[in-house]
This record gives structure tokens, sequence and C-alpha cells, in this order.
């Protein structure tokens, strides 16, 4: 394989998905965008087409399915180039088996460890739980070990999209997160 071919992603050390890899998570992301919209197109509509509740998956799910289809055709045609070097067939055993162990931690860590702390700021209650500390350690670390740039980068991506995602679900959407009392 020539220089021009190799595979090079975001992480430096870990490089593109092969073309077989890529036609494997397009098929995938197809098939459940596409079993997304049809349940979405199922729900019960009780107003009007702006408010039925399956109007966000469909469209949500409708993009996914675009870009899985993008991806797939990119992997064709890289593969059709003759993008196929056995070097870059290898799955990479160990990080997968390190993410596993990660998600079980984290989700373990979920069950057992609820606190709630809530203050003041500005006239309204503000709330910070298990779920926001937990998920901020591990994204942290599963950044660090993915991305392998500065942990403060991955420290700081991780408190600021978990704290705006957790507070769009408290307050936006009035949802309770779980690993709060």
């Amino acid at each position: 394989m020539t220089e021009q071919h190799k595979f090079a992603g975001e992480d430096e050390h870990a490089g593109f998905a092969t073309p077989v890899q890529d036609m494997i998570a397009a098929a995938f992301l197809i098939v459940l965008s596409l079993w997304i919209m049809i349940e979405s197109v199922r729900m019960t509509n009780p107003g009007s087409l702006s408010t039925t509740p399956g109007l966000l998956p469909f469209m949500t799910a409708g993009s996914l399915c675009v870009m899985a289809l993008i991806l797939g055709a990119m992997a064709i045609r890289r593969r059709a180039a003759g993008a196929t070097a056995a070097e870059d067939e290898r799955p990479e055993h160990v990080r997968t088996a390190m993410l596993a162990a990660f998600i079980g931690a984290y989700l373990l860590a979920l069950q057992f460890l609820n606190f709630e702390y809530t203050t003041m700021v500005g006239g309204m209650e503000l709330a910070y739980g298990g779920f926001e500390v937990i998920t901020i350690v591990f994204l942290t670390i599963i950044l660090t070990v993915f991305w392998t740039t500065a942990i403060w980068k991955c420290l700081l991506v991780s408190a600021v999209w978990i704290t705006l995602l957790a507070a769009a679900f408290r307050y936006v959407f009035v949802i309770p997160l779980p690993g709060s009392i």
C-alpha cells in the first residue's frame, strides 16, 4: 500500500477505519435509522404535524441515514480504489476491551453512587448530581485513552458538555437523571 492510501483519523495513533469497517458501520446505521424512522411514523399524532412526538426522531434518523449512505458510498469507492491492506483490516481488541470495561464500570458506578448537591444561583435552584460527576470522570478517562491529548483538555470538554446536556434534560425537558436522589 502506498503512503497516499494510508488511513489516518482523528487520533493520530489510531488511523482511519478501513473500507470494510466503514461499510459495516454504514449498514448498521442505515438499518438503525430506518427502524427509528418507521417507529416514529407509527407514533400517534395528538395534534398537527408540527407537534407530533415522532417528528424529531424521524428527522434525526433521516439525517443519520443520509450520513450513513455517504459513508457507505465513500467506503465502496475507497475499496474499489484498492485500499485493502491486511495491516489496515486488523481490529484493535485491547482498546475495544478497555472501552467495554470502562462502560461496565460506569454503569456500576451509576447504580451505587447516588447523590445530589443543590445550590441557589441568581434566584434559581441548580442541582448537580451523581450522574454529572460520574459521567464527567468516566468520559474524561475514555477521552484521555482514546483521544490521546492533554488530560485538562479532556476534562474541560467532558465538564462543559455534560453540564450543558444535563442542564437541558433537568431544566428544559424536566427529566430526572440517573444517579440523583
